[in-house]
């Protein structure tokens, strides 16, 4: 049987007196909570890639006594005591002696000179090198020369002398350079092959003959016989290995790091990469770059990473090496630079803690308008689902009862804040505002009063962080390896509403160096 109209009347009276009461400034504003929405999976799982520089060094003094012994490089080219005959007819004589080699930093220079080889006596290298594509990974060898140049009497021009650096005048200046293209292989050994021999002039001998100038014509000559031995001695350089050296890295690397008790520092290394050589004296430096994925985990302590020393990754060389550490490929412009250390950490704040502290900052607050108020007496964080956060903040005054509010968290990483952005009521919530609140309720500023209190300052976490990194980034690994790291930087880069807790990515920038007791 239905209800006649007077039932109807009774019954819509019992659906509003739970929200309002008679008076238009006492009523009761009690919406239900919305629905859990369905569960998405974390969007900022992953890892950044890291660098962390591991130096190497090749001692090269057995190579330098090779080159230095005048049985495989001489340390005389006489030929003053008879003419050689030039194609052109010209004939002429020289006589140069060395000192010994030593290894130049790559990329250095001699004495700066012009394009004609003579400003104060000197050419660049830059110039010497002029046409030809030089790879990063380059040694070079030098050895002071000096030389003479003479020319047969009757085979001279009227304008020219007989010979230069001989008498008066003291012997020429010069440098016998020997440029050596160096790499890695992929067996951590080193690959080597000579490029060429030049020498380059500091006091450029004039010598010229009709339209012949007779320097780059002894010059070829002196390549010429240094090429061999110098060649002979660059073999040597492939029986070095720094394959020990990275082993032991390898396996401390691999090893969580512990920070406090229950926090680790997890490495997370994957793969080895040539960054380059850089030479001074018998010394030459390597720098290999590990990459890494650094997470910090908590809880019991991890086990080590199972893999194995894997293979270097090298980079291609110039096209004009054609030699054992020659690999295929097109030869890149430039070596990529290096990227910085990295560490990621998840820190989770559980919604009982971030409602506490909301509870404490609106408790008290009040909202007025048009005479009536309401006055603040709790708040309630939750996960909604979706990535969404749930706000019940509760109220009495003229009005009693609570409003729910959905937000979605971002962060804000010049102010290093999480807020929740599209801070809305939820959908019935905001059905009773429209339907059945008086208006002085409708257009109060309850939901601009509670909106800048719903902002959290990630800095306190990343300041913890930063201080476990200090410590966990300098210390000794194994008896053999230690670490050396420096954070430059540490800031909330992310943030996601769990279910059960909301969840702050931070990223920490700095460098992260291996130092190695042993030696390969």
């Amino acid at each position: 049987m239905f209800p006649n109209s007077t039932h109807r009347v009774v019954i819509a009276l019992s659906f509003l007196l739970p929200l309002t009461s008679c008076s238009d400034t006492d009523f009761v504003v009690r919406p239900p909570a919305p629905e859990k929405l369905s569960t998405i999976e974390n969007p900022i799982v992953g890892t950044t890639d890291s660098v962390i520089s591991v130096p190497v060094q090749l001692e090269l003094s057995p190579f330098l006594q090779t080159v230095n012994d005048q049985k495989m490089v001489p340390k005389k080219f006489d030929h003053w005591g008879s003419f050689i005959k030039h194609p052109k007819g010209v004939e002429y004589k020289y006589y140069a002696e060395r000192d010994d080699f030593s290894i130049e930093r790559s990329g250095s220079q001699h004495m700066g000179g012009d394009e004609s080889g003579m400003s104060n006596g000197g050419l660049s290298l830059k110039n010497w090198w002029k046409g030809i594509e030089l790879s990063g990974a380059s040694l070079s060898v030098s050895a002071p020369l000096r030389y003479k140049i003479g020319v047969h009497p009757h085979s001279q021009n009227g304008d020219a002398p007989a010979q230069c650096g001989d008498g008066s005048e003291w012997p020429k200046r010069a440098a016998l350079n020997g440029n050596i293209a160096m790499t890695m292989t992929p067996n951590y050994g080193v690959s080597a092959a000579l490029r060429d021999v030049t020498a380059n002039p500091i006091d450029l001998c004039r010598v010229r003959i009709a339209d012949l100038d007779l320097y780059p014509v002894v010059n070829a000559k002196l390549s010429d016989q240094v090429k061999g031995g110098l060649s002979q001695a660059v073999s040597q350089l492939n029986a070095l290995t720094v394959k020990p050296h990275m082993e032991e890295v390898w396996s401390a690397l691999r090893t969580p790091i512990p920070l406090e008790p229950d926090v680790w520092l997890l490495l997370n290394i994957d793969k080895v990469k040539h960054g380059g050589f850089s030479g001074d004296g018998h010394v030459v430096n390597d720098t290999l770059q590990v990459t890494a994925n650094p997470t910090i985990v908590r809880g019991a302590e991890p086990s080590a990473t199972p893999a194995g020393l894997p293979q270097l990754e090298t980079e291609p060389v110039s096209p004009e090496f054609r030699g054992v550490a020659d690999v295929q490929g097109d030869y890149p412009g430039g070596r990529p630079s290096s990227k910085g250390f990295h560490v990621l950490v998840d820190t989770e704040v559980d919604y009982g803690t971030l409602s506490k502290s909301l509870s404490s900052r609106l408790r008290g607050k009040r909202v007025v308008n048009k005479g009536n108020y309401i006055q603040m007496t709790g708040a309630t964080i939750s996960g909604l689902g979706g990535n969404q956060v749930l706000v019940r903040v509760d109220f009495t005054g003229d009005a009693r009862g609570h409003v729910y509010l959905i937000g979605k968290p971002e962060i804000n990483a010049m102010t290093q804040t999480v807020f929740l952005s599209g801070l809305r009521y939820d959908s019935k919530t905001t059905h009773l505002l429209q339907t059945a609140v008086p208006d002085w309720f409708y257009h109060a500023p309850l939901r601009e009063a509670i909106t800048p209190e719903l902002v959290l300052g990630v800095t306190p976490m990343t300041d913890r962080v930063h201080n476990l990194l200090k410590t966990g980034l300098n210390r000794t690994l194994s008896p053999t390896v230690s670490i050396q790291g420096t954070v430059t930087s540490m800031q909330g880069v992310a943030v996601f509403a769990d279910v059960d807790a909301l969840r702050v990515r931070a990223m920490s920038e700095g460098m992260l160096n291996v130092t190695v007791n042993s030696h390969p």
